[in-house]
């Protein structure tokens, strides 16, 4: 019971305030206007001593339509409601926009304090209960006590207080486990300290030298100290009324609706997906497109209400939505809103978030529906299984701290969830510790394999392809951990061959046509060339020509037949028939065996070659000469001295073996 929260609600001038102060004996409103005007235009707080001496703070909230938005702020956190309706006057509109509020904002405990019993007769005060009880018939305060009072002549007040202490006893309270969160419904300047920020814990706790978030501006607090009731404290629970002293920020850079928070906790968004009822005494039906204002904790945003299974949403009936907000706030799964007509600020339903973070979602499409309906009310697994299976793009990747963003579950409830999907097969952890889906993760290796399969078919003379060349093309681009897992199983699975930095299907195997064979052939009347043959992958055509060896049954189309000759030299290349020994310079493999033997034998006959030398020797150019020889410098046939070549000492002896192919 210290840290539940009492609450008030009623229409404006049933005495709401006078309740409040005949019950602690503390006036709530604060505001000269509303000392001056009778009425509460802010949100009042004061605390009731219970019997044992303990004090529950009481949360005064306007009655006026005007301030609902405040009244949704009060309501918001409180355990208990004291629903109070004036004897003299009976339900009118604001007892009903409150009481659907109340219901809405998820207080499921309340009293029916009927007041100003002092100006009634009993036979008017039967009429009036009768009409309240019709009014609650069906919701939470249906079997709720109801205590009729009198705040100026005090009657009853000892019976409601009696009733109050034995209603908060009966409230069970959970733990301050999960992360910080507190709505700030009132901010100001005290000399000597700076800036306060007040407000009721909703979830968590907050150690007085702790840090901590000003959301949705994602602005970094410290905070330099915290009281409750007056009283300094060294940490703040759910439930506790707190003012909090923070630095390094101005009043005017904070305003109600902002929250603080665990820092990186809650991101702020723009679209929410809902389930969204209807107030039941609605006139007509909520639309499609329809503007309203969103009110949660102490926020009011205004923004466009997307029905996404119904074209118009009935009095009483209940459906999915997305709201799409014109300014940003942050919330979880599981919170409750309200909505307001957007001219006319009447109270049009409530009902609570389901989806945070979704993407722009098409009316009727079912697989949206689906999914909100089998998050709806999940039990933890079913929830991290649905939200990792729904994620698109690169945001199925999950670290533990998206999903505690993504769930809004407590890091030991989503531990072991997580750890249970995982033993399931469900959930694939990678090195780097981050999650995906089963099913993303298979689909992943099935894009991956159709995607070899296109990149042999474009280029099919291709053995092997670069490793990494898949991963641009697959529709998401996944890091390198996950990727490395791919093709690991891929391999495993013997549906690709990984051999070092190349890969491809296991399936595939270059064949070449009758007449790509007969290019080959014919490249091969290059080996024995005299002088060596010595292209480019542009010259090949000439050099073949040149040699008379180009086979007559190509492609009458000259463009074809040139291109055809290209791809079959890229191919060589590829195979080991010709070695690029220099930039844009190639040979056939032979033919360069035949030039570095020749090399050899004129070393062990003269000691020394230079390049103008070995170009008349070998009949080739003087810029091919020096490329050659620094090729077989490179290998370590020769060893370069001063201008010259001569022959490595380990290759004095080798009666001219090819060392190294290229």
């Amino acid at each position: 019971m210290t840290h539940l929260t009492i609450g008030t609600a009623g229409h404006v001038d049933h005495g709401k305030s006078a309740l409040v102060e005949a019950l602690t004996g503390v006036h709530p409103d604060r505001l000269k206007e509303e000392m001056d005007r009778g009425m509460t235009i802010d949100l009042g707080f004061t605390f009731l001593r219970m019997s044992d001496g303990r004090e529950v703070p009481i949360v005064d909230v306007p009655g006026h339509e005007r301030f609902l938005k405040t009244m949704v702020a009060g309501v918001s956190g409180i355990h208990l409601v004291l629903f109070v309706v004036a004897a003299d006057e009976g339900v009118m509109p604001q007892t009903v926009e409150h009481l659907g509020t109340v219901k809405y904002m998820g207080v499921g405990e309340g009293i029916v304090v009927l007041t100003k019993c002092d100006l009634v007769d009993e036979e008017w005060l039967m009429l009036v209960e009768e009409d309240v009880n019709s009014l609650v018939s069906g919701s939470f305060l249906e079997s709720a006590p109801v205590v009729r009072v009198s705040s100026i002549e005090g009657t009853g007040i000892d019976r409601l207080k009696d009733t109050i202490e034995a209603k908060l006893n009966g409230i069970a309270v959970d733990g301050d486990a999960g992360y910080f969160r507190m709505p700030i419904d009132r901010v100001f300047s005290m000399k000597g300290f700076g800036t306060v920020i007040a407000g009721t814990v909703l979830s968590g706790s907050l150690e007085s030298d702790g840090d901590t978030e000003l959301v949705p501006a994602r602005t970094p607090l410290r905070v330099r100290g915290m009281q409750s009731h007056s009283d300094s404290i060294n940490r703040a629970v759910k439930g506790q009324r707190v003012a909090l002293n923070v630095s390094n920020i101005k009043t005017s850079d904070i305003q109600r609706g902002d929250e603080l928070g665990t820092p990186g906790y809650l991101i702020p968004t723009s679209m929410i997906d809902a389930q969204l009822q209807c107030l039941e005494s609605l006139q007509e039906p909520l639309k499609n497109r329809q503007r309203v204002r969103l009110h949660k904790g102490t926020s009011e945003t205004i923004g466009r209400l997307i029905l996404l299974d119904r074209d118009d949403l009935d009095p009483g009936e209940t459906g999915y939505v997305q709201l799409r907000l014109e300014s940003p706030i942050v919330a979880e799964r599981n919170e409750r809103f309200i909505i307001r007509g957007f001219s006319s600020m009447r109270l049009l339903g409530g009902g609570r978030f389901v989806e945070v973070y979704p993407q722009k979602n098409r009316r009727f499409r079912q697989t949206v529906l689906d999914y909100l309906e089998a998050v709806t009310d999940a039990e933890p697994d079913v929830l991290v299984e649905r939200v990792m299976r729904n994620a698109y793009g690169d945001q199925r990747l999950k670290s533990m701290q998206d999903l505690v963003r993504s769930t809004n579950l407590s890091g030991d409830v989503l531990q072991r969830s997580v750890t249970r999907l995982e033993e399931e097969g469900v959930l694939v952890r990678f090195q780097d510790r981050l999650l995906l889906h089963n099913q993303w993760y298979t689909a992943l290796k099935d894009e991956l394999v159709v995607t070899l399969e296109k990149m042999h078919r474009d280029q099919r003379l291709k053995d092997m392809l670069p490793k990494d060349a898949p991963k641009l093309q697959l529709s998401w681009e996944a890091p390198d951990t996950v990727y490395d897992a791919l093709l690991k199983d891929l391999d495993g699975e013997s549906r690709i061959v990984l051999s070092g930095r190349s890969i491809r299907l296991s399936t595939h195997a270059v064949t070449l046509t009758g007449q790509e064979k007969r290019i080959i052939e014919a490249f091969e009347g290059l080996a024995e060339a005299n002088p060596p043959a010595v292209f480019s992958m542009n010259e090949i055509i000439q050099v073949m020509e040149d040699q008379s060896i180009v086979p007559g049954d190509l492609p009458v189309d000259l463009k074809s037949s040139q291109a055809m000759i290209r791809s079959m030299a890229a191919y060589a290349l590829e195979q080991g028939i010709f070695v690029e020994f220099a930039e844009r310079q190639i040979m056939h493999h032979q033919g360069l065996k035949g030039v570095r033997d020749n090399l050899v034998r004129y070393l062990k006959d003269h000691g020394t070659v230079r390049a103008s030398e070995f170009r008349g020797h070998m009949g080739i150019s003087r810029a091919d000469a020096t490329a050659l020889l620094d090729y077989f410098c490179d290998l370590g046939v020769t060893n370069r001295e001063s201008g010259t070549h001569r022959l490595a000492e380990e290759n004095s002896d080798d009666g001219g073996q090819e060392k190294d192919r290229g």
